[in-house]
């Protein structure tokens, strides 16, 4: 029985633990979105101030300083894309991670629960065997009196 109330416990703070590690992966994939999201806003300026510049150079309308100042947009947003597809692919690995650690804590708890179900029969079995034990001594004691 004790063993029974032990494994019960355990159980608890297994069940504590995949529930706190949900709520981590949730925010991780929450933030992985933010992360693209960003990404993609960067990119969509990008491809804004590309087109711009692409209509501008057919018309012939750029000077050389106008020229520089777009090679210059381009590179720090090329740069802040860099940065953003090194921060996006960190916060995945994360998320991959505390997926992985969930599916141990699940694993985890799983196990507990299957071991909780083995000692609660072989409670029952043992107090059916003792209870079957009782009734027999008590059926030879009538008969032997």
């Amino acid at each position: 029985m004790r063993k029974t109330e032990t494994i019960s416990k355990i159980l608890k703070l297994k069940d504590n633990k995949k529930k706190e590690i949900e709520l981590e992966v949730k925010k991780a994939a929450d933030r992985v979105d933010d992360e693209k999201s960003k990404l993609r806003a960067i990119e969509k300026d990008y491809n804004a101030g590309l087109r711009f510049f692409n209509e501008k150079n057919a018309e012939g309308s750029l000077t050389v300083n106008n020229i520089a100042s777009y090679y210059d947009f381009f590179t720090r947003i090329n740069s802040r894309i860099d940065e953003q597809k090194k921060v996006h692919k960190q916060v995945k690995n994360e998320l991959t991670s505390l997926k992985n650690t969930l599916v141990n804590a699940h694993r985890d708890k799983k196990m507990f629960e299957i071991l909780s179900d083995k000692a609660i029969k072989r409670d029952k079995r043992e107090k059916a065997l003792s209870e079957q034990k009782e009734a027999d001594f008590f059926m030879i004691a009538r008969k032997l009196k």
